[in-house]
């Protein structure tokens, strides 16, 4: 027999490598147990260490147990803390060998030593056996009365802890309210910490589902007992500092002197030696001064000498935690920080973690001022013998150069690194180089000189091989061995990654477009190589392409190449809500990580930051290493720039010399380019319609390759014609509605003269009847209104009904459309489109001529006022016609630099009628894109007003209102100085304008300046309207307090509140979670007899599902319906939104009885049953999904998108549930038309079952249905 295998890893000569050494250890535990013999003591501390070194490497001494117990009668107090060691941590996994230790322990917890009472209440409190928790409440109860203040200490989280392992038994014993009493009255600052602690972890947890511990959680961030913690606050450490200022930070101050008292009590503690009561002071000045710009910067300011102090002290590990929280005040404010950059340096004994950081501030602290000095100081770090960090200060001399004006010095300085002979530093420039012509195109030249020597051999890494590609095709035209270098690529294609071939192939038909006789190889190989490549994005581009062309290359040209703009500002990894929630978590792991809290936390732990999982889909865009995190700052831009990033502009004026850029392009005029003709391209491929020639020509450039050609478009059906005629009374349209499937549901846009005609909608009704669609019931008012439609075919009696819900302020309509005969939905839906988006003159000259009855108090006729009719007429006719030339005067600006926008503005717009018009629709559209172009289309309309001598102050009011939209207060004022030098009385109407220009662009300073000066004036005092701008624009600060005084004010001026008022105050509270003050406005306003508008029940129902109360949201709905009011598809989407979260089905099919009793209809029911299949779907019920789907199909409705289709088709998968999954696809194809993604999961779905009979079958559908060329 063969001996047993050595161990390979030889025992210790400490460790006992059987069972005898624990025997022996048994042993003379027992001997020494009940010994009296002097030096006993000392024997039994050499044998607990040995026990408690072998436990501690993993050596089971459990069965040691009983002779521990009894070794621990004794006054040492190193043998107790020994002995409660063990016990500790083998009670957890034996309870039953707990029970053991319940006597001594309560014996000791009765010791005259007060040490010895704490060590074995917090032994006997860490026991953690549910079943023991009836021996601790006494011992508990006896330590928070104790005299001693660590007994009480220890006492205080006993409680917390038994909390934790028996909630009810604590809640049973009143600890809560013991520790309460302990916290407010307690000498001792360590005792009051811990109750504090305590108590916030208890009501936290209990908040939810009993208001006594809500109300108790509010109370500890009330004034009284914020400002008894302040009085305290040096007699705790720098745990129980923390603690308080962690809940000061909470505290709402009720008037603004407040603010500054408890930042001059706390001054002292940001010089504190503690880096954390430093952080946590910090959040507190934040948190303050929120509300108030100039105070916020001022608070900037100040805390920026502690901040760096405590990076340039102490470990490296605690210099990264605090340059992580000076990382994200940096990228809020750079500019504060610009003159500081020196601090920002990289020191070469630094770790690479701290020199990252550092150099992401240095990119974000860069500007006109210091960029030379910060990108010397970056090139050298590029010769870092540490490659990461070489690579960082790589990107962020190129982040930097996309940030800036003048890059005339940084693109040398990017360009030297292609030059240097090093793989990595070659790669990281290349991307970047890429980025840099994105942006600035003009320097296309000097950079293609340089790239152009690179040999794609000596680029390995997939991103800068995808960049160099880039450029060879954006730039083949430059570059003349393109075409030869890219066929050196298609040749080596197996050895390079998917992301290289996707760009491949575009820069290769990029090429072929410029140069065609020298790519057509290539781009045969590339197409051929492509569409057998294994990866499916690969396949499916190089397919896409080869239909392209076999289509018409022209439009393939158009597709792949067309004319271009340059990026001016790259997309940001992070939304800007999910960067203000970080600042909210300011002193918290989440500055750390850069994430919120949610995002690495389980949902049972994330405290007092716990949000929606749904804020991890507001990041834009993909994940880039080549991102500017942060925008250079004028100093005269900084009022705004400290206050919350998603009320920030998103960009900066656009560059002059780069701003507008058309990418190169063949222009078959160009007589040095005889080779890129149009016609050489046809020659190529064939004619430019898709016939057989292309076809043949197509194969031939893909060597044989056999893919069978598409068929040829069919003939265009005839149109579709109307019964001018058409009747249907009103009985038989609901039966109709209610029985047939909704075909089409779409939104489009009305247009700016649409939405101008249909203030009135009775303007809609007779232009829709002249286009043979009648109006059977309407309703709403301004700006939202509702009309249900009927037409009928000319040739036969099947009828189209329509929902029609117009909202005139965002000029869009939401339709939906049934038929009866589904197959000329489509015609029928464009048909309607083109009356509703395009209204004529006879429309908008009756609307004008129904507001002018309407608002007049003689209730005049129509007939009787032929003349004005006809000049309204006239007027309606110029100003459309001003604004659908928008759209191309739009199109042209969008292409032109500054300097040329006045020049172009003069030769397009000629007529004076026309110029307001034009100037607001384009300003809208420019606002956010290009706010400097937007600015010069004011000034130049300021101009013309001028010089036409223009006296109307309504103009120049509605001038200043525009301002608004790019928050340019400078040039609102000089509006104002210009009609007042031209003798043009000021109203309050135009201070009304100044004031919104300024609360707009955050200058809040200047909006109250300007409120005093009407105060004191006779002619234009404030009025109504002046009040509600003011509430209005704290609202959309979410600053509740100053809302509710501009509120307040307005009623003590004996103005009444209106509809907009409550909007904001409502809608403000919600936001802020203020659902108590949100509950007092809406009761308020409808005391009032003030009607809410949607905008109001939105902001109310979000509220309820805010708070998770799903009664009170049932009641509202319920409430809603009763008095007839419409429920929308908004509406109710948040209603189905929470019962899915809180996995409620019942209370969705109650809901869903509700909307069918009311006679609801249309979107809100829909919603109703999609959400009920998605819920059932997630809970994988799979006989509530199919009697769901079918009483939904059997209504007339069917699912409202694919996603609810595939989530399905995910819940037979998961059950495995094939052949019901076939039922279910029979069923729902009758009724709607699968799309290309739910195929694709269905393929994947049978291939990962084996089910090879199906996937073959599905394809074949997908050819069927046409899905396969999508």
């Amino acid at each position: 027999m063969a001996p047993p295998a050595q161990s390979s890893r030889n025992p210790s000569p400490s460790q006992p490598s059987g069972k005898g050494e624990v025997s022996d250890l048994r042993s003379q535990l027992r001997q020494l147990a009940g010994s009296r013999a002097p030096g006993v003591d000392d024997a039994k501390r050499e044998l607990f260490k040995k026990v408690i070194s072998y436990m501690t490497v993993g050596i089971d001494v459990s069965s040691l147990f009983g002779e521990m117990v009894m070794c621990s009668v004794t006054p040492d107090i190193v043998l107790k803390k020994m002995c409660y060691l063990y016990v500790g941590n083998y009670a957890k996994v034996n309870p039953d060998l707990a029970l053991l230790t319940i006597n001594f322990l309560q014996r000791d917890c009765k010791d005259q030593d007060p040490m010895i009472r704490g060590l074995a209440l917090r032994s006997l409190s860490s026991l953690r056996v549910a079943n023991l928790v009836e021996y601790l409440v006494g011992p508990l109860g006896s330590g928070l009365k104790d005299n001693n203040a660590y007994v009480r200490t220890v006492a205080v989280m006993g409680a917390l802890k038994l909390y934790h392992i028996s909630a009810s038994t604590c809640l049973d014993a009143d600890f809560p309210a013991v520790l309460k009493l302990l916290m407010l009255n307690d000498s001792e600052s360590q005792v009051v910490a811990n109750c504090l602690s305590a108590l916030q972890e208890i009501w936290n947890s209990e908040s939810s589902t009993s208001e006594e511990a809500a109300r108790e959680k509010e109370g500890l961030i009330s004034k009284p007992f914020i400002y008894y913690l302040l009085n305290r606050l040096r007699e705790f450490n720098e745990w129980g500092q923390c603690l308080v200022l962690e809940l000061v930070a909470k505290y709402v101050p009720s008037y603004t002197n407040e603010n500054f008292d408890i930042m001059n009590l706390l001054e002292d503690r940001l010089q504190h030696a503690n880096g954390a009561v430093v952080l946590a002071t910090i959040k507190v000045f934040l948190q303050l001064t929120l509300s108030m710009a100039d105070v916020h910067q001022e608070v900037y300011e100040r805390i920026k000498a502690p901040l760096l102090t405590l990076v340039s002290s102490g470990s490296p590990e605690q210099s990264y935690a605090v340059l992580s929280h000076l990382h994200l005040l940096v990228m809020r404010a750079p500019y504060i920080f610009a003159s500081d950059y020196k601090h920002f340096y990289c020191q070469y004994n630094e770790p690479s973690y701290v020199k990252k950081l550092k150099l992401e501030m240095l990119t974000a602290v860069a500007n006109e001022n210091n960029t030379y000095e910060i990108v010397t100081e970056l090139c050298e770090y590029a010769a870092n013998v540490d490659v990461a960090i070489a690579r960082e200060s790589i990107r962020a001399v190129g982040k930097i150069a996309l940030q800036q004006y003048d890059v005339n010095a940084i693109v040398d300085r990017l360009l030297q690194f292609l030059e240097m002979e090093k793989d990595y530093v070659t790669a990281e420039a290349l991307v970047l180089v890429k980025d840099l012509l994105r942006k600035y195109p003009q320097w296309s030249h000097d950079c293609i000189a340089v790239v152009g020597n690179i040999s794609s051999k000596n680029v390995q890494e997939p991103k800068a091989k995808a960049a160099l590609i880039w450029m060879l095709g954006e730039y083949a035209q430059d570059m003349d061995d393109a075409p030869y270098i890219l066929e050196s690529l298609v040749e080596n294609w197996e050895e390079d990654a998917p992301e290289v071939h996707l760009h491949l192939l575009t820069a290769i038909m990029k090429c072929f477009f410029r140069r065609p006789p020298e790519t057509q190889k290539a781009l045969g190989m590339a197409l051929a190589a492509g569409l057998s490549d294994f990866h499916q994005d690969v396949h499916d581009r190089a397919l896409f392409y080869y239909r392209l062309l076999q289509y018409d290359v022209s439009s393939a040209e158009r597709v792949v190449n067309p004319p271009k703009q340059a990026v001016s500002v790259f997309a940001d990894t992070q939304s800007n809500e999910i960067k203000d929630r970080i600042f909210d978590e300011f002193n918290s792991l989440s500055i750390v990580y850069q994430k919120p809290s949610y995002m690495f936390t389980d949902k049972d732990h994330r405290g007092p930051f716990e949000f929606s999982d749904e804020i991890g889909n507001l990041t834009v865009g993909a994940e880039s290493e080549h991102v500017v995190p942060a925008t250079s700052v004028d100093a005269n831009e900084t009022s705004d720039l400290l206050l919350s990033t998603s009320e920030k502009e998103e960009t900066r004026a656009m560059v002059a010399d780069g701003s507008d850029y058309t990418a190169p392009f063949y222009d078959s005029s160009n007589p040095a380019l005889p080779l890129q003709s149009e016609p050489a391209i046809t020659g190529l491929l064939g004619a430019a319609d898709p016939g057989p020639q292309a076809s043949t020509a197509i194969d031939d450039l893909l060597m044989g390759l056999d893919l069978t050609a598409p068929p040829a478009p069919a003939s265009a059906p005839p149109p579709l014609k109307l019964n001018a005629r058409a009747a249907l009374d009103a009985g038989s349209f609901q039966k109709k509605w209610r029985e047939l499937p909704v075909a089409m549901s779409q939104e489009c846009e009305l247009g700016s003269q649409g939405a101008a005609a249909l203030t009135s909608p009775q303007a809609l009704l007779h232009h829709m009847q002249a286009n043979s669609i009648q109006c059977i019931a309407s309703g709403g008012q301004s700006p939202n209104f509702k009309f249900f439609f009927f037409a009928q075919k000319a040739d036969e009696p099947s009828v189209f009904l329509v929902e029609c819900k117009i909202n005139t302020s965002t000029t869009k309509a939401q339709l939906n459309i049934k038929a009866e005969d589904q197959s000329t939905s489509h015609e029928f839906l464009a048909l309607f489109q083109s009356a509703l988006s395009r209204p004529e003159a006879a429309i908008m000259a009756l609307a004008a001529a129904w507001r002018r009855v309407s608002s007049s108090a003689t209730g005049v006729a129509t007939q009787s006022l032929p003349d004005c009719f006809r000049f309204k007429q006239r007027s309606f006719c110029s100003s459309a016609t001003a604004v659908a030339s928008a759209d191309t005067l739009l199109a042209k600006l969008l292409q032109l630099s500054t300097s040329q926008i006045k020049r172009a503005l003069d030769s397009v717009v000629a007529g004076r009628s026309s110029d307001l018009a034009v100037s607001e629709s384009l300003v809208a559209s420019l606002a956010s894109s290009s706010p400097q172009k937007a600015k010069l289309i004011l000034e130049w309309r300021l101009e013309r007003m001028l010089n036409d001598g223009e006296k109307d102050r309504s103009l120049y009011s509605n001038l200043i209102s525009l301002c608004a939209k790019i928050r340019n207060v400078p040039l609102a004022m000089t509006m104002f100085t210009s009609m007042e030098d031209r003798g043009i009385q000021a109203t309050a109407s135009v201070f009304n304008s100044l004031i919104h220009t300024c609360l707009s662009s955050n200058e809040v300073i200047t909006a109250l300046s300007l409120f005093e000066v009407m105060e004191s004036s006779e002619t234009f005092r404030p009025d109504s309207e002046t009040y509600d701008t003011f509430i209005s624009g704290f609202s959309n600060f979410r600053d509740t307090h100053r809302m509710r005084a501009w509120y307040q004010a307005k009623r003590e001026a004996a103005y009444l509140p209106n509809a907009l008022n409550y909007e904001s105050l409502i809608s403000c509270c919600v936001k802020v979670n203020d659902f108590d003050s949100a509950d007092l406005f809406y009761n308020e306003m409808m005391a009032q007899g003030i009607a809410p508008s949607e905008k109001i029940l939105d902001s109310v129902l979000e509220g309820l599902c805010k708070r998770r109360n799903c009664e009170r949201v049932k009641e509202f709905v319920n409430f809603l319906m009763e008095c007839r009011f419409e429920i929308s598809g908004r509406l109710i989407e948040k209603v189905v939104k929470l019962y899915c979260e809180l996995e409620k089905p019942d209370e969705m099919e109650m809901l869903l009885d509700a909307l069918v009793e009311f006679n609801q209809v249309g979107e809100a029911l829909l919603q109703v049953h999609c959400g009920i299949i998605r819920l059932y779907a997630s809970l994988d019920r799979l006989d509530d999904v199919e009697y769901t789907v079918g009483r939904m199909m059997s209504q007339g409705m069917s699912f409202s998108s694919p996603g609810d289709v595939e989530r399905v088709i995910s819940a037979y998968f998961r059950q495995e549930a094939y052949d019901r999954l076939d039922l279910f696809l029979e069923h729902v194809t009758r009724y709607c038309k699968l799309t290309r993604s739910t195929y694709d999961l269905l393929v994947a779905g049978y291939r990962r079952a084996g089910l090879t009979e199906k996937v073959d079958s599905v394809v074949k559908d997908m050819e069927s249905s046409g899905a396969l060329a999508c």
